[in-house]
């Protein structure tokens, strides 16, 4: 059997045919009796019922309907196959689901699990589903090129279902494209449906043949149309995973990888255009979202404008709000693939696709979307998040989190701007990010001292923690979200509770230090602080932003400059605690900076007012760094005894402080003993050094004690475990972002190595 599709043969119009010879004979008319009936020529309705005429007029609908006494869905069905007959009328269209594309890029992984699944026993159906503009159709068409022939010697036969279509194709009407594909005479097609399927079914069941069924609705559609156990394939396309059907397996389509996007981008183009222009090519992949419809689309415009340049297209493409207005070449457009899901939804679940638009970060959970929507049964709302998965709208990266791919982000909002008032936007907008805040509030009060202020009420109520451990989860999952929500909460001028919020996060933030979401959480701390007239507040946020200038980003002349600031304020406000705080990140800063007696000066200052206020904390924190500075200004005896003089001491009562403080004193402990040149205890105490459990992001604490422990072993003669360490460090120094360390460890290992 050769090659054949369905879309060589007159769609509508066969299937209009058959429908009026089983309606006819139904009614046991012959066609000179319909023709009396109704009025319409015996020849037209020869035409008819051949096929050659693909789609009566209305008014001739209505006659035969009429005189063969339809009923209401009888007319209605044959009308809406005379107007299908009618849209697909003209010149048959090519083979569109055999047309492969010469540029065919990527899907090798796809290629060869359909290859294996082909040869294999027992599955003789796939689905092969994706959101819209992943390439599904193409890579059926190529699957059919590659299959054809040696796994399928009795041809391809192919039908486009129409399934994203306001009139999806019936499996009736469909049953008649495929046999009358399949070489069955058309005047022997059962009219019975049931009838019609066994016809189907027997057909292949003594032949090598692939079906494919493209751009399947859902499983009503799709199920009359598969094959028994054996003999022939079937492969469908589908949106949907359609995971009603039994027995068949599914195959994902998702976006290219970053390679496949700019090879594809080059095969469209070709290499004239492309040569020097690497770096274009790969922002027009990343602003694509890799999404093969998108990269078509680009490769397309640029193909018809010789005179641009990648980069020129990428600087469109830049724009987020005109992204997807640009995305369009001919009858190629993302946008517009976007629109047929989402036309196909209920108008809650619309509602939920562009509020969740609003979101700051890009995964989301069902309590937070329900707050968005305003809904408070947060199952109700997964329940909606899970079929807008189905529905190739969403993404689940991981069990209970959904994520917008970039261009149906872009989409969501576009849909918000057009359809929703701005009152009720902002209004859920306001709603999520107060919400974030209180329940940021919540999760980080089980990381403070005890009697830690509650959060403000409000509704809907915030999320509560059962337990530390998921109040770290919550805060970590979701802090693109709460660190997002501090602009909204400022432009709102809830300035109290954008403090409450940052001083709640504390402590907490200690225990994730290179977070970069403290320094905007802090630096809108200080701006509300402000703007309540606040100077301790304003102070303690001041701190809290020198502290991250220093710890998570070694940007010390900036942490001192907003420690002096804070010493300021604190001092205007007669605030004690600050006070010492700010000499502390002095102290830090000056230390960092190469000026370790004046850091010394400074920590002894911040040692002498928490012993003043009984900060405990605060003087684990200022006398361990008073000793550290004290050994680099070369008073390393006296660090040894301040720091050892500190183990064991009472750090106060916030949750895993003593733990981690004496950590970091052990560390402390063993480079005053390197420092002081006792080599093998310093390589005792090194190993001693155990990274605390209660903080994240300690890579670079281990590596800095492997370095400190490789220079130890090295002048205990042991060079071969000092490589060793070095090498490990240099690892976690590289892992961490810490250039300059992973420069001098990596400086220390070629000097050992020669």
């Amino acid at each position: 059997m050769t090659r054949r599709s369905s879309s060589d043969l007159p769609h509508g119009g066969t299937a209009f045919g058959v429908t009026l010879r089983s309606l006819r004979r139904t009614a046991r008319l012959t066609l000179e009796e319909l023709s009396q009936a109704s009025g319409v020529s015996v020849r037209a309705l020869g035409d008819m019922e051949r096929g050659r005429s693909r789609g009566p007029q209305r008014r001739t609908v209505d006659a035969l309907a009429t005189a063969l006494d339809l009923d209401h869905e009888q007319r209605q069905r044959l009308q809406r196959l005379a107007d299908a007959g009618r849209e697909r009328g003209g010149p048959a269209a090519p083979p569109y689901l055999l047309r492969t594309v010469p540029d065919f890029t990527g899907r090798r992984r796809e290629l060869a699990d359909l290859e294996a699944l082909a040869e294999g026993a027992g599955t003789r159906a796939v689905v092969l589903f994706g959101p819209g503009g992943q390439g599904k159709t193409t890579l059926a068409a190529q699957a059919a090129r590659q299959l054809t022939g040696e796994h399928f010697p009795d041809g391809c036969v192919s039908v486009q279902l129409h399934g994203m279509s306001d009139t999806p194709v019936p499996p009736a009407e469909a049953l008649v494209l495929l046999l009358t594909a399949l070489g069955h005479p058309p005047d022997r097609i059962p009219v019975d449906p049931v009838a019609r399927e066994a016809v189907y079914r027997a057909t292949l069941s003594d032949r090598r043949v692939l079906v494919v069924l493209d751009d399947a609705a859902d499983e009503a559609q799709a199920r009359p149309l598969l094959p028994d156990a054996e003999g022939s394939f079937v492969l469908v396309t589908s949106r949907r995973p359609l995971t009603g059907l039994e027995g068949v397996r599914r195959i994902r389509l998702g976006a290219l990888s970053g390679g496949e996007s700019v090879t594809l981008l080059e095969r469209i183009l070709g290499t004239p255009r492309t040569d020097g222009q690497a770096d274009g090519i790969s922002r027009l992949a990343e602003l694509c979202g890799h999404l093969p419809l998108a990269l078509r689309i680009v490769g397309n415009r640029l193909s018809s404008r010789p005179a641009w340049t990648p980069a020129r297209l990428a600087d469109q493409l830049a724009d987020e709000e005109g992204r997807l207005g640009t995305l369009v070449a001919g009858d190629l457009a993302v946008r517009g693939a976007l629109a047929l899901s989402y036309r196909q939804l209920t108008a809650p679940r619309r509602l939920l696709l562009r509020r969740l638009g609003l979101l700051p970060g890009h995964e989301t959970g069902p309590h937070l979307a329900a707050v968005l929507t305003g809904g408070d049964d947060p199952v109700a709302v997964r329940d909606a998040l899970d079929l807008l998965v189905e529905r190739g709208l969403l993404e689940e990266p991981t069990p209970g989190r959904y994520a917008f791919h970039d261009l149906v982000r872009l989409f969501a909002r576009e849909r918000l701007r057009a359809e929703e008032p701005a009152p009720p936007v902002e209004a859920a907008a306001l709603r999520m990010a107060d919400w974030l805040l209180r329940s940021a509030s919540a999760a980080g009060r089980w990381f403070e001292a005890p009697g830690a202020d509650e959060p403000w009420p409000g509704a809907p109520p915030a999320f509560a923690p059962a337990s530390a451990a998921a109040a770290e989860e919550w805060l970590s999952t979701e802090r693109a979200h709460w660190a997002g929500a501090l602009r909204l909460m400022f432009e709102a001028e809830r300035h109290q509770e954008i403090v409450h919020t940052a001083r709640t996060l504390y402590w907490f933030s200690d225990r994730w230090g290179t977070w970069p979401e403290w320094r905007t959480l802090f630096t809108y701390g200080v701006r509300s602080a402000a703007a309540l007239g606040d100077p301790a507040a304003q102070a303690h946020q001041l701190n809290c932003l020198a502290w991250t200038y220093s710890v998570g980003g070694a940007r010390y002349e900036q942490a001192e400059e907003h420690a002096r600031q804070a010493l300021d304020l604190a001092t205007e406000a007669g605030d004690r605690g600050q006070q010492g705080w700010a000499w502390t990140y002095i102290a830090g800063a000056c230390m960092r900076l190469d000026r370790p007696a004046e850091a010394a000066r400074a920590a002894e200052e911040a040692v002498r007012l928490f012993e003043a206020t009984g900060d405990r904390a605060g003087q684990t924190v200022s006398r361990r760094v008073l000793g550290s500075a004290l050994r680099e200004s070369g008073r390393a005896e006296e660090a040894l005894a301040v720091h050892r003089d500190l183990l064991g001491a009472d750090a106060g009562d916030v949750p895993g402080f003593q733990e981690f403080a004496q950590a970091i004193l052990r560390h402390q402990i063993a480079g005053d003993l390197l420092a002081l040149g006792r080599w093998s205890d310093a390589v005792a105490a090194y190993r001693a050094v155990v990274t605390p459990a209660t903080h994240g992001g300690t890579d670079r604490f281990k590596a800095q004690a492997l370095s400190g422990l490789a220079t130890a072993l090295e002048h205990c003669g042991d060079t071969a475990e000092a490589r060793a360490r070095l090498a490990e460090a240099h690892r976690l120094f590289t892992a961490a972002g810490d250039a300059a360390a992973a420069e001098r460890t990596a400086a220390a290992l070629d000097r050992l190595a020669t």
